[in-house]
């Protein structure tokens, strides 16, 4: 009974340590990115972010600046086709086929190119380890003169280091 005692208040020593995380943070908004929160986060929600800013957005250039790179700077990405970066990602994206298939090509979307995409809205949403993107893209295909608005929220389970898509 001793010994029974002594792991459970061990366990519950334990269990009690481990920081709850649970916080709603806009990453960007009219323009305007939270690097101080950027500064602090772990690494599952910087593979989110520019998991979500390689697949939306278009490749960094010297020659344009714009918010997706500036964001990926914050997060020491400097370089998004980086082996590295997409090794990276892939890991972390291992479960989700979608953005498995946006990470074959690098860039994914060339700043040049007849597609453009605008980064409007960045939020995280976490409670443990269930993490929430919330992100919305206005985007033009000067080529088919279509253009769409993607406002759109995606959950995910962290579990070692890769994250797991809820429907």
């Amino acid at each position: 009974m001793k010994l029974f005692s002594i792991l459970f208040l061990t366990t519950l020593l334990i269990s009690c340590q481990q920081k709850e995380i649970n916080y709603s943070e806009v990453i960007l908004e009219n323009g305007i990115i939270n690097t101080e929160f950027l500064q602090e986060i772990d690494d599952s929600e910087k593979a989110l972010i520019s998991g979500y800013l390689f697949a939306y957005g278009n490749e960094c250039t010297s020659e344009k600046s714009h918010i997706k790179c500036d964001i990926l700077k914050e997060l020491s990405v400097e370089n998004e086709c980086d082996p590295e970066h997409i090794s990276k990602l892939q890991k972390w994206f291992s479960e989700d086929l979608m953005m498995r298939i946006k990470l074959l090509n690098c860039p994914n979307l060339p700043q040049k190119g007849a597609i453009q995409n605008t980064i409007y809205k960045i939020e995280l949403k976490r409670k443990n380890d269930t993490i929430t993107i919330v992100f919305s893209v206005k985007g033009l295909n000067n080529s088919q003169e279509k253009s769409w608005d993607i406002e759109q929220s995606n959950s995910y389970i962290i579990k070692n280091e890769t994250f797991i898509i809820l429907k």
